[in-house]
């Protein structure tokens, strides 16, 4: 996937809450949430995000990935960016912080 570029961040306080927002959503069929995240040095978004499927209780928990981009000055007013990826998309951010320090 590309980048995704936008000039709010929707009322969200930041590019975190943001983010969280994105990842957690009910629909018919299942529920997702964040059940924690950090936001690295403003440029790397993990989250633990929680997948319930409805018919069956079946839960799955999968590492979200999104690397961002925060500029509240660009001149053209793109002020966010992100692209999102999963665990399944290759090798880890070295980066990433261990799961004691996520809050």
């Amino acid at each position: 996937m590309g980048w995704l570029y936008m000039q709010s961040l929707n009322g969200h306080f930041g590019p975190r809450q943001y983010l969280d927002a994105q990842f957690t959503h009910t629909r018919p069929e299942l529920t997702s949430k964040v059940l924690r995240s950090a936001l690295v040095a403003m440029r790397v978004y993990y989250a633990a995000v929680e997948h319930v499927r409805h018919t069956t209780d079946e839960r799955t928990i999968f590492a979200a990935v999104c690397l961002v981009r925060y500029n509240p000055r660009d001149r053209e007013g793109y002020i966010f960016g992100y692209k999102d990826m999963d665990e399944s998309m290759g090798r880890a951010n070295p980066s990433a912080p261990r799961p004691s320090s996520i809050s």
